[in-house]
C-alpha cells in the first residue's frame, strides 16, 4: 500500500498508449484528481519502455506485435483467464511503487488484475468496461475470411465461454465501470450484482474538442451536400448499409459520401468491391485513417453525420465518441435506433433516426435532412447544448472521481 497522502493507480490497457482517447481522457482526469496514474501496455519497436506523459508514468512490455502473437495470448487468456506477461509486469511495479488500486480496460485482462490481487489483498480491482465484449465476439468476426483464424475463434474465442468469463470476473471485482446506462443494467441483470457496484462513465467528450483547427473548406473536392462517415469500421459498424443507401440517392447529383476511417484490409476489400458492384465509385470516397485533429472539421462541415451501427448485442451496450463530438460541433446527427444512440439523440433533440440496416429508410432520412436547411441548424444547435452541459466529458469525470474516492 502506498505511503502518504498520494493513491496509486495501475491501469492495464492490453493496447498501445496514447492511441485510446478513452483511457487517455480518464488518465487525465484522475492525475488532475491527485492520484498518480501508472499505466502498462503494449509496446511497438519504436516507443520507449518507460515515458512520462501529461503526469501519467506510462510503463510499455512486449506483449504481441502480430496477429498471430496476439492471437496466442487470446488463446492464454480464454483458456487461464490471464495474461501471463502483464501479470509478471503489474506484480514488479505493484510491488516497487506501493499501488493501491487496479484499473482494467476492458474486460480481457480482468481476471489478470483479479490474479495479482490474490497476492496483494489490498489491492481494489475496479472493471473498466467499454463494451459487451461477449456479444461483440460475435460481429467483429463476421467478414473473417481466414479458416485458421475462423476455426481459433470459434474454439475460444466463442459468445458462451466469454460470457461465463465475464461473470466471474465482475463479480469478482471490487467496482465496475460501464459505458452507458444500457450496459449498466445488463450487467445488473444478467450477472446479479449490486448496483451501488457499477457506475456509468459514458464516452463523452472534452471542451478542448472545439480547439481543433476549423477548416471550412475540408469537403471541397467532394460534392455540395457531403453525407460523412468518421471512424473505425468493421461488420458491426453498418458502413455497408450507408454505402447502400447511397444507391438510392444517385439522382441528386450534389450528394457524396465520404467515407473517414479505416478497418482491417478485409473489411477495406470487402467495403470497396460493394461500392463497386453498385456502381457508385463517383458517389462514394474512401480516405482511409484521418488525423484526429480534423474531426472537428468534418463533423462540423458535414451535411449530416452518420452513425449507422447495426443493431444487435454488442452495440445496444456501448456508444461511439464521435456522437458527442458531433454535438459538440453542432455538426447534423443521423443514427440507426441503436438503444443508446436512440436514447440521447432523442433526449437531446439533436438529430434523426433511422432503424438499423434499414437502407431505405436511411435514404429517406438523408433526403429529409438535404431538403430542410432549419432541421439541420436547429438539431446541431440542440446537440452542442447538450454536449456542453450534461453530456460533456467535464460533466461525466465528476463519475469516476467520485467512484475512486469512495474506494
Amino acid at each position: 500500500m502506498s505511503s502518504g497522502n498520494t493513491r496509486k493507480i495501475l491501469m492495464l490497457l492490453n493496447a498501445t498508449f496514447p492511441d485510446d482517447i478513452r483511457v487517455r481522457k480518464e488518465a487525465n482526469t484522475l492525475v488532475q484528481a491527485g492520484y498518480q496514474i501508472h499505466l502498462l501496455c503494449r509496446r511497438r519497436k519504436e516507443e520507449d519502455s518507460n515515458e512520462e506523459l501529461d503526469g501519467i508514468r506510462i510503463h510499455r512490455i512486449k506483449a504481441g506485435i502480430s496477429n498471430l502473437q496476439l492471437a496466442l495470448r487470446d488463446i492464454e487468456i480464454s483458456l487461464s483467464g490471464s495474461h501471463t506477461e502483464f501479470y509478471n509486469a503489474a506484480l514488479r511495479i505493484i510491488e516497487s511503487e506501493q499501488i493501491d488500486f487496479i484499473h482494467i480496460h476492458d474486460l480481457p485482462l480482468t481476471g489478470t488484475g483479479l490474479k495479482l490481487r490474490q497476492f496483494h489483498p489490498h489491492l481494489k480491482v475496479v472493471a473498466d468496461l467499454h463494451e459487451n465484449y461477449p456479444e461483440g465476439l460475435k460481429v467483429w468476426h463476421q467478414w473473417k475470411k481466414n479458416p485458421i483464424v475462423r476455426i481459433k475463434n470459434h474454439l475460444f474465442m466463442g459468445y458462451k465461454r466469454w460470457y461465463q468469463l465475464e461473470n466471474k470476473f465482475v463479480k469478482g471485482a471490487d467496482h465496475i465501470i460501464a459505458v452507458v446506462e444500457e450496459m449498466k443494467s445488463r450487467l445488473i441483470h444478467d450477472h446479479n450484482i449490486p448496483a451501488n457496484k457499477v457506475t456509468v462513465v459514458t464516452n463523452t467528450e472534452e471542451q478542448g474538442f472545439l480547439d481543433q483547427k476549423d477548416n471550412p473548406g475540408i469537403y471541397s473536392e467532394f460534392g455540395k451536400f457531403n453525407v460523412s462517415y468518421t471512424g473505425g469500421i468493421g461488420p458491426h459498424r453498418g458502413v455497408d448499409t450507408l454505402i447502400k443507401a447511397m444507391s438510392h440517392l444517385t439522382d441528386l447529383k450534389q450528394v457524396h459520401l465520404v467515407i473517414s476511417g479505416y478497418g482491417s484490409p478485409q473489411v477495406m476489400k470487402y467495403l470497396d468491391k460493394l461500392i463497386g458492384e453498385l456502381n457508385l465509385h463517383s458517389k462514394v470516397s474512401m480516405r482511409g485513417k484521418i488525423p484526429f485533429g480534423e474531426f472537428y472539421s468534418l463533423m462540423k462541415y458535414a451535411g449530416v453525420n452518420v452513425i449507422p451501427h447495426n443493431k444487435n448485442g454488442h452495440t445496444d451496450h456501448t456508444v461511439p465518441h464521435k456522437l458527442f463530438q458531433t454535438m459538440m460541433a453542432k455538426g447534423t446527427l443521423l443514427v440507426s435506433n441503436v438503444a443508446p444512440l436512440k436514447r440521447i439523440v432523442e433526449e437531446c433533440e439533436c438529430g434523426l433516426v433511422f432503424e438499423a440496416g434499414n437502407e431505405l429508410d436511411l435514404a429517406e432520412k438523408i433526403r429529409l435532412l438535404i431538403n430542410n436547411e432549419k432541421l439541420r441548424n436547429d438539431l446541431g444547435q440542440n446537440g452542442s447544448t447538450c454536449a456542453t452541459t450534461k453530456y460533456s466529458w467535464e460533466n461525466t469525470s465528476k463519475e469516476l472521481i467520485q467512484t475512486y474516492n469512495s474506494l
